[in-house]
């Protein structure tokens, strides 16, 4: 099944939108658009009619919608009618190896039962758990992850990059049905974003694999019809 984003320039570049259920991995340095591209899938899923559960390092419920709202994705109707649920990943203590596993094993439990409830999930960013764990609780939450794509839920995980082991990284986007990456470019004195499809799940031979962008308060993701090379 293919979602529309509901952005036409989106839609028209990815020949349709976005595939339903798959695994995406979406790689990217700090200010490249990470948590912009994972609200845009989240809010994909939600205008489908799919429940989103979000998992966030951005503080609580209220301070994740907020912070949305200013990036130009208002989600809070769907917040107030629970079919989004919001959960913190901040601890609010260092991230130690050991509270690293810990934590990467109670997401991989909630995946592996099967239980979970949603039809979609996100998880921005898992850059500061993988930094720290060992490599066993990461190749756990990806086979989870894996498990529940092929049970018929969306997932989508965020991370930056060298944050994932060396020996898993490879393997890990292999497994992957979409892999975006993406970047900053400069034109005329003025940043844009740059996201770059390595590889997506049906995506028609006629799409384009990158596309550049800004993020616009009021409209969210805003396409600039120009290929940065």
């Amino acid at each position: 099944m293919i979602l529309s984003t509901g952005n036409e320039e989106i839609d028209s570049r990815l020949g349709g939108g976005i595939p339903h259920p798959s695994l995406i991995a979406v790689e990217g340095d700090n200010g490249s658009g990470k948590t912009s591209v994972a609200l845009l899938l989240a809010q994909t899923y939600l205008r489908a009619g799919l429940s989103v559960v979000y998992f966030t390092n951005e503080g609580g419920s209220y301070t994740f919608v907020s912070k949305a709202k200013e990036s130009g994705f208002d989600l809070f109707d769907y917040f107030l009618r629970g079919s989004l649920r919001v959960y913190t990943m901040n601890v609010g203590v260092p991230v130690t190896r050991n509270t690293a596993e810990k934590l990467l094993g109670a997401l991989s439990y909630i995946f592996t039962s099967g239980r979970l409830g949603f039809d979609a999930a996100v998880i921005d960013t898992l850059s500061y758990l993988s930094s720290a764990a060992p490599e066993s609780s990461i190749k756990m939450l990806f086979e989870a992850l894996r498990k529940s794509a092929d049970r018929g839920m969306s997932v989508v995980v965020t991370f930056h990059p060298n944050t994932l082991p060396k020996a898993l990284s490879e393997p890990i986007k292999a497994t992957c049905d979409g892999y975006i990456k993406l970047s900053e470019a400069s034109l005329g004195g003025r940043r844009l974003k740059v996201l770059t499809i390595v590889k997506l799940k049906g995506l028609p031979s006629g799409a384009q694999s990158s596309i550049t962008f800004d993020v616009d308060p009021a409209f969210g993701i805003k396409v600039i019809p120009i290929v940065l090379s």
